[in-house]
């Protein structure tokens, strides 16, 4: 009889120690709950966040800037050109921009620049291209060629080429803008692609893009066809968030 209330008491005396176990890491997994060590990287990720979207077309204005060069990506550069910044609403054409002998360039540049005196609220734009030839100041000018308004999302503009599609001496720009209440592009940048005989698919060179507004702008690189040598065709992207 005291074996049996002894075997109890023990079979007692092990429930209790494991209810209290039970008991403890309950209380510690709601404490882990009520503090998630993940606290301090999510607010940490918020504030990158509210950082990296300051830069928008509410506060900022942006410019697109170009130049060419032939012979090798970097060399015979001609002038750098602008049509101006868009927030000025200036709807006129750059100068023709061409490589250093304005004669059958190889290649192209983009660059994106932004500034916080003005911005782009309200205002809807899209961007102009033309090519020319013969010596690269507006003879034999091809069509003018034109992205889709940012207000419809961008997009790329067809292919512009001078008056016969073969080997385009210069290029120029435009950005057109026109009043639009209520609307504001979030965030933008630029692309450009060139491509050979003619408008081929075939021959066409590597999309290249500018940074976006929010990453502060910046340079698409060395764009040019395939080969990099006469090309005979550009297109522009006007890419937009909304």
């Amino acid at each position: 009889m005291k074996k049996t209330n002894k075997k109890k008491q023990f079979k007692t005396l092990v429930k209790l120690a494991m209810v209290s176990l039970v008991i403890f890491a309950s209380c510690q997994s709601n404490l882990n709950d009520e503090i998630p060590e993940q606290d301090t990287d999510s607010k940490l990720y918020e504030e990158q966040e509210v950082s990296e979207k300051s830069a928008t077309g509410a506060n900022r204005d942006i410019k697109l800037k170009f130049y060419l060069g032939d012979r090798g990506q970097g060399n015979d550069i001609g002038n750098v050109e602008t049509p101006g910044w868009v927030a000025d609403k200036q709807n006129q054409w750059s100068e023709w921009g061409g490589d250093a002998d304005n004669y059958d360039p190889d290649w192209i540049v983009l660059e994106l620049l932004t500034r916080t005196t003005k911005n782009l609220k309200n205002l809807d734009f899209r961007i102009a291209i033309q090519l020319s030839d013969d010596g690269g100041f507006g003879n034999g000018a091809g069509t003018v060629r034109y992205t889709p308004w940012a207000s419809q999302g961008g997009g790329w503009s067809i292919w512009a080429t001078d008056a016969d599609a073969y080997d385009f001496d210069g290029v120029r720009f435009k950005i057109e803008t026109r009043p639009y209440s209520g609307f504001t592009v979030e965030d933008v940048r630029f692309g450009v692609q060139l491509t050979d005989h003619g408008t081929s698919n075939s021959h066409r060179g590597i999309a290249k893009y500018t940074p976006w507004l929010s990453q502060g702008g910046g340079s698409t690189g060395y764009a040019g066809d395939r080969d990099f040598y006469d090309p005979d065709a550009i297109r522009i992207k006007l890419e937009v968030i909304r």
